[in-house]
Order: structure tokens, then sequence, then C-alpha cells
């Protein structure tokens, strides 16, 4: 066996800690839809919180296909993360300037832990999903630095 193959057990574990972060994504920018004042950011949002509901799917597949079983739910922190954006979101008005930073915040933690799996010695085709999901992520996070800049 080659010493930098990554054992099944190691892929598993990578990638349901993708679906773990994807997940508060998911479930972020579908809350923020939610709390959306403006239809804009409503349309936005919904759009892309099923985006990031198909790339769960997508992980949870490549799980299963290594014969591990796909993590379901988020992360505490992502959980956190969310009660945070509602907080600030109430607190300050759905201010959208506010709202957009807290967004791109969490997709810059999303694009982070995708750093961290693809520097392990995946293989081939799971790190080709994997960079397609990360460069996505990228062009929705820099989205949202983007309306971020123009409502301030």
């Amino acid at each position: 066996m080659d010493k930098d193959a990554i054992e099944k057990h190691e892929i598993v574990d990578a990638l349901n800690a993708l679906i773990r972060i994807v997940e508060d994504s998911h479930e972020g920018y579908r809350q923020a839809a939610e709390s959306a004042g403006e239809e804009d950011l409503k349309a936005l949002f919904n759009d892309l919180a099923a985006q990031r509901g198909a790339i769960v799917r997508d992980l949870q597949r490549l799980v299963a296909e290594q014969g591990g079983a796909p993590d379901l739910g988020g992360t505490m922190l992502g959980g956190a993360h969310r009660f945070f954006l509602e907080l600030k979101s109430a607190m300050l008005g759905r201010d959208r300037a506010v709202v957009l930073a807290e967004v791109e915040r969490g997709e810059s933690e999303c694009i982070r832990l995708y750093d961290v799996a693809l520097a392990k010695a995946l293989p081939l085709p799971i790190a080709t999903v994997i960079v397609r999901h990360l460069d996505r992520i990228r062009v929705d996070r820099d989205r949202m630095a983007a309306l971020r800049d123009g409502s301030a």
C-alpha cells in the first residue's frame, strides 16, 4: 500500500466534516431567506440554500460509496453561528451589510474546512468533486462580499 494513501475511514471522516459545515451553510441560508426583509436577498438565499442542499447530498453519496455512514446534521458551532446571525439581524434591524458580512464569514469558514480536506491525499475522483464544490462556495462568498460592499 502507498504510504501516502489515505484510508477509507479517513476519507469518510473528511467528507463527514464537510457535510457538517455545508449543512450549516444550507441551514444558515434557509434561515437568512426566512428573515430577509428584501426580496432580492430572500431569492438569493433560497437559491443558495438549495445549492448547499445539493452539495450535502453529493457529499453523502461520496461517503456511502466509501462504505461509510454519512452525517445528517450540522455542527454545534454552526448552530451557534446561526443563533448569532439571527440575534444580530434582530438587533440591527436586519441591516443588509451586517447580514451579508455574517454570511460571508460563514462561507469563509466553510472554505477553510474544504482547504483542510484537500490537504489530505484524497483519491482523485473525490478530490475533483471537492474542488468543484470549493469553487462554487468561493464564488458565492465573493458574491456576498460584493453585495456587502455595494450596500455599505
